[in-house]
């Protein structure tokens, strides 16, 4: 059974394969027309064939993208993990682009599909040997991104036997790291560290307490949108300015292409010698003279971009209890940088001189060091105590219909279960006054003194489920049903629980029949 650890990315998937204590990179390797492509990641990109009505995935997608007349045969979807934030069951995207439009769920399964495939293309696999994965996530994912990404990997043959936020992936890299790799020393590791995780298309911010193979999220939080993406997005607004067109105004093939370049040029930056950033409007099908952005230029747009998440990293270890203002707070041992972005010169240079008296760290392993620490905790006995990092609740009727209130169930901080170990749940009891209750579910990432949601709400499920026991609890019902009713003398149990990947489902049960009804509360 081949063990691995994924780290499925907005712009990159990294796989690591856990081989007798070593925990080395899987090659990804792609048929293409050219030939055979080897690379350390998978892209994570989609490009659709007008022609063939077929899609192609990761380096043989981005081939496409430069063949000749491509902008008229292909349409490019680059970072499509982002709009997994916004899924629903039978959801599509980009319906302007494509008949009928992109169907979500079909078109991650098909990518990890295609990841499988580039991996026993890898040779690295004994042939046909099944697949242990740990899949990771964003510690701010909502529920129906873990989901769906849970379960378009489940489908297409991955054994998952775990998954991990992505922060806490690579607070177990950094144990690795602080011996230098030896594994058994890592073992032994006692430490207390913040995770400052800048990928694609997320920014994460945990704090992790290291004991030996036990590892415990103190504070965890994010930032939904982001990462890389924006970054690249800055430059190419800057480079459309240079070239007096409208970024808006290109079509979204030109848009692909140019940020696809201002994500290379980006990159350059990691190197420390770059002044300049330059572009030959030829690549985009344009005409005139090269293009030069300083790169003092580019930082003070980046700068305003990071300025929130070194606010956040800075909330999340005041939350965990280590604040550096604080003489008499404990001592945080590290701030560890890990994601792609975290490569960015500025993002060290800025996370140091706000926090002058903790060690900085950045990973050597930008892009693999989440996939690696997933890997490691699929291979050996490494325990990791989740939090919640969003608050969970839901709005009610109240007053016979005249008001409407929220609930929180799972406040944020709440510690999730452990893997195969019993769920967290609690429940609620009450007397309705409608014939049919009307439940809208949502997620968000602060409340305010009422406790009422303030910042980052996320709408989900819409319930109805009737407490008048003449209707069916599986009757299709509307808002234009619900009636005020006094004379039910019943009373309504609403037991939610909670599992160790996040997913929340929640049973109503109404005793004056003992009918009940099962809802994931993700699913409309």
């Amino acid at each position: 059974m081949a063990r691995l650890g994924i780290d499925y990315g907005t712009t990159n998937t990294v796989v690591v394969c856990a081989d007798r204590g070593r925990y080395p990179l899987v090659p990804q390797v792609v048929d293409t027309a050219i030939g055979r492509v080897v690379r350390e990641t998978f892209p994570s990109l989609i490009t659709f064939d007008r022609l063939t009505r077929e899609y192609r995935f990761g380096a043989e997608a981005e081939r496409a993208l430069v063949e000749p007349g491509a902008g008229d045969r292909y349409i490019p979807f680059r970072s499509f993990k982002r709009l997994l934030r916004d899924y629903t069951d039978g959801g599509h995207f980009a319906v302007d682009l494509i008949e009928n439009g992109l169907d979500i769920h079909d078109a991650l399964t098909q990518f990890a599909i295609a990841v499988q495939a580039s991996i026993r293309r890898s040779a690295l696999l004994p042939e046909n040997e099944p697949m242990e994965i740990v899949l990771t996530w964003p510690a701010n994912a909502n529920g129906a991104q873990r989901h769906i990404t849970r379960k378009c990997f489940k489908e297409c043959g991955f054994n998952i036997t775990a998954t991990l936020n992505e922060p806490s992936a690579a607070a177990i890299e950094l144990a690795d790291r602080l011996v230098h790799g030896d594994r058994s020393q890592a073992r032994k590791v006692r430490a207390a560290a913040a995770v400052f995780d800048l990928g694609g298309g997320t920014f994460d911010a945990s704090v992790v307490k290291i004991d030996g193979q036990e590892y415990t999220v103190l504070a965890s939080s994010g930032i939904e949108r982001l990462g890389g993406d924006d970054f690249d997005e800055a430059l190419a607004c800057l480079f459309a300015e240079r070239l007096n067109v409208v970024y808006d105004g290109l079509s979204h093939f030109q848009r692909t292409l140019l940020l696809m370049h201002a994500c290379r040029e980006k990159e350059r930056l990691s190197l420390g010698t770059v002044r300049h950033l330059t572009l030959d409007p030829e690549e985009l099908g344009m005409s005139g003279p090269l293009c030069r952005i300083a790169t003092s230029v580019y930082e003070k747009k980046l700068a305003d971009l990071l300025e929130p998440a070194i606010d956040k990293l800075a909330e999340v270890i005041k939350q965990a209890g280590y604040d550096p203002s604080d003489t008499d707070a404990p001592v945080l041992d590290a701030i560890y940088l890990v994601g792609g972005s975290s490569r960015l010169p500025l993002a060290a240079k800025m996370v140091t001189r706000r926090f002058p008296g903790i060690r900085v760290l950045t990973t050597d392993k930008p892009f693999s060091a989440t996939a690696m620490g997933a890997a490691i905790h699929g291979a050996e006995s490494v325990r990791v105590s989740e939090v919640f990092s969003r608050h969970f609740g839901l709005i009610r009727l109240a007053q016979h219909g005249s008001k409407e209130i929220f609930s929180q169930v799972f406040a944020a901080g709440i510690r999730l279960p452990e893997r195969n170990g019993p769920p967290v749940s609690c429940s609620a009891t009450y007397v309705p006054r409608h014939n049919i209750g009307h439940l809208r579910f949502l997620e968000c990432t602060s409340v305010d003194s009422d406790g009422y949601p303030s910042a980052g709400q996320r709408l989900w499920s819409e319930i109805f489920f009737p407490y008048d026991p003449a209707i069916p609890v599986n009757a299709r019902v509307t808002p234009a049903n619900i009636v005020a009713r006094d004379d039910l003398h019943t009373t309504v149990e609403e037991t939610y629980s909670c599992d160790s990947d996040g997913i929340i489902t929640v049973t109503i049960t109404r005793h004056i029949d003992g009918q009940s009804r099962t809802f994931e509360i993700f699913r409309p």
